[in-house]
């Protein structure tokens, strides 16, 4: 299209235009004239784009290379596909969108890697960091200050829809011999004066009865939760609900089997609801149950156990399954942690309806299937964590006044 006719394109109809694109393309068409680079970072077009994207999620799966020793060799590539497919057994190409140097994928209780409002939360190096994959941006956070040895920390993200604010909550858990854990909450405001920006204290927290975090967390409608016992001696489930805006805490007793040690139980959004998917210990994922929190006032769960065929299991052999998360069509979603590191094989994801009963296998072509593209970027041995979001919407927001940023 030539420059004239871009010109005489009207402005009400170029700004609808540009709300259509994806957003890895409107990065780009950022440099074609101070016009379009002002109207892609102007607010009211970020927050259209980002009402269009949410009604076209995109499914994305993450890893990173372990095998290099170096972390600077470290990267973290990010997948993605706009469908899944609906057939009983099918397959999804997968596209390389982007790769973001130094960034990890973990899934341990600490830091795991969660998408929130466009953005992953994930790790570089020892530091708990946050990037959008559209625009390539990283926010490291702040090292949290110094605790009483020995302490486990783990941090996670939270966001507000109200006051549209992202929030970052910290957990530093000391544990004394012989007494219950103490735990200290502290918080960090994603916006704001960079000179002020900094941890703090969450303010009457020294009322809370000792606890112990023992789950992931996960943020629903401004509210993070996680599962804990307390106190550490007779191990009482509850769920710590961290109001993101007010900054208050909160509890949720729970039947005992809702709360269990990290990926035995995980918390996820089921139909705008809190729920709890607890797998049977004792088996490879043959039967797990499904808690929802069906009123948070009155604390009510119901419970119904999901049964699936051994023989499902046959294409993954020996990698440890986890539940990244519920489809729109409300469908469980079952896949593996990680990377086959040793040899080319196929990665499947299993969909699990909870009404129907009925599973369905799909194959994600193009995840790191390639021999050449295992041996250009170091995979092949170590191991090589991988994130799954099913619902992942695209956001071309950029935080200027963020702490400590990298990429373009």
């Amino acid at each position: 299209m030539k420059r004239q006719e871009i010109d005489h394109i009207p402005f009400d109809l170029m700004v609808e235009i540009l709300t259509r694109l994806p957003a890895k393309s409107l990065m780009k068409f950022k440099c074609v004239s101070k016009l379009w680079s002002s109207i892609i970072h102007n607010q009211s077009f970020i927050d259209s784009f980002y009402s269009i994207s949410s009604t076209r999620p995109r499914f994305i799966v993450a890893f990173s290379n372990g095998s290099f020793p170096s972390d600077k060799e470290k990267r973290l590539f990010i997948f993605s596909s706009s469908h899944e497919g609906h057939e009983s057994s099918s397959s999804v190409i997968t596209n390389l969108d982007t790769t973001i140097p130094s960034l990890t994928v973990s899934n341990n209780l600490a830091s795991r890697c969660v998408s929130l409002n466009g953005f992953i939360a994930c790790s570089l190096y020892t530091r708990f960091t946050i990037c959008n994959p559209s625009t390539r941006q990283v926010i490291v956070l702040p090292i949290l200050p110094s605790g009483r040895a020995p302490d486990m920390r783990s941090t996670c993200i939270g966001y507000d829809p109200v006051d549209d604010q992202f929030k970052a909550l910290a957990l530093i858990s000391s544990r004394i011999p012989n007494k219950d854990s103490t735990v200290e909450h502290l918080v960090l405001t994603l916006k704001g004066d960079k000179k002020n920006y900094s941890w703090r204290q969450i303010q009457g927290t020294n009322n809370i009865p000792p606890y112990s975090p023992v789950t992931m967390r996960v943020c629903i409608n401004g509210v993070v939760y996680y599962g804990a016992w307390t106190p550490r001696q007779s191990m009482n489930a509850v769920i710590v609900c961290f109001d993101v805006r007010s900054e208050k805490i909160t509890f949720i007793k729970t039947p005992k089997d809702v709360v269990r040690w990290c990926n035995d139980s995980i918390l996820m959004e089921y139909k705008g609801k809190l729920a709890s998917i607890v797998r049977n210990r004792y088996s490879r994922f043959d039967t797990f149950d499904l808690w929802v929190l069906e009123d948070i006032e009155k604390q009510e769960w119901s419970k119904q156990t999901c049964e699936i065929p051994l023989s499902v299991w046959d294409s993954v052999e020996n990698f440890n399954m986890s539940f990244p998360g519920i489809n729109k069509f409300g469908e469980i979603i079952l896949a593996p942690t990680c990377l086959s590191g040793y040899h080319l094989r196929s990665f499947y994801i299993f969909y699990y309806h909870v009404e129907t009963k009925k599973i369905r296998r799909v194959r994600l072509e193009g995840i790191a299937d390639d021999e050449n593209f295992r041996r250009c970027y170091g995979i092949g041995s170590g191991q090589c964590n991988v994130f799954i979001s099913p619902e992942h919407v695209e956001t071309i927001r950029y935080q200027t006044n963020w702490f400590d940023t990298m990429g373009s």
